[in-house]
């Protein structure tokens, strides 16, 4: 019995081994903060809706002119709504808009914008690209953002990706 046990152990220990890390990413500043000064500005509570493909977890990258692909190790910290609304909250906080935005899921003010996450992702010819549009009491307003990537990997998609959700924002409130 025990000459069975030592190889059926063996071959767990290389089953376990051979099974790839789990690793997980966050997208620059995408901790909310508060701006400093709200005094006179209305809060907007800022929704984000990615596109469904996007909301499997995982980061996503076009392999090439067809196909979508999704990490399945290299996955968000957080849920990818919360995340891009964090993070354009904080970039259009640095702007002039006359209001300040809050993350949905932290805000219960009567105002309100969302976005709609098209495309949020890396791609095979060197750039990330961050696509979709903004509803608010204001309209709507498309924007296209693609942004060259730095180096190789995930950490330089998602530095470029956060380059991206800037150019996005100049776009939607035209700075």
């Amino acid at each position: 019995m025990k000459k069975l046990l030592l190889p059926l152990a063996a071959a767990f220990l290389l089953a376990a081994c051979a099974t790839p890390q789990t690793n997980y990413f966050t997208l620059p500043d995408s901790t909310f903060q508060m701006p400093e000064h709200t005094r006179g500005k209305t809060e907007t509570a800022l929704r984000v809706v990615p596109a469904e493909p996007l909301n499997r977890g995982g980061l996503a990258y076009r392999s090439d002119a067809f196909r979508l692909d999704y990490a399945r190790n290299h996955l968000w910290a957080q849920p990818l709504d919360q995340a891009a609304a964090a993070r354009f909250a904080n970039e259009f906080n640095r702007m002039d808009t006359g209001r300040y935005f809050v993350p949905a899921h932290q805000s219960k003010a009567a105002q309100s914008a969302t976005i709609y996450l098209e495309a949020f992702q890396g791609s095979y010819l060197g750039s990330t690209l961050v696509e979709g549009y903004i509803r608010s009491d204001s309209g709507s307003r498309r924007f296209r953002a693609e942004t060259p990537q730095q180096g190789d990997g995930y950490e330089a998609m998602l530095e470029s990706l956060s380059q991206g959700v800037s150019a996005a924002a100049a776009q939607i409130y035209g700075r």
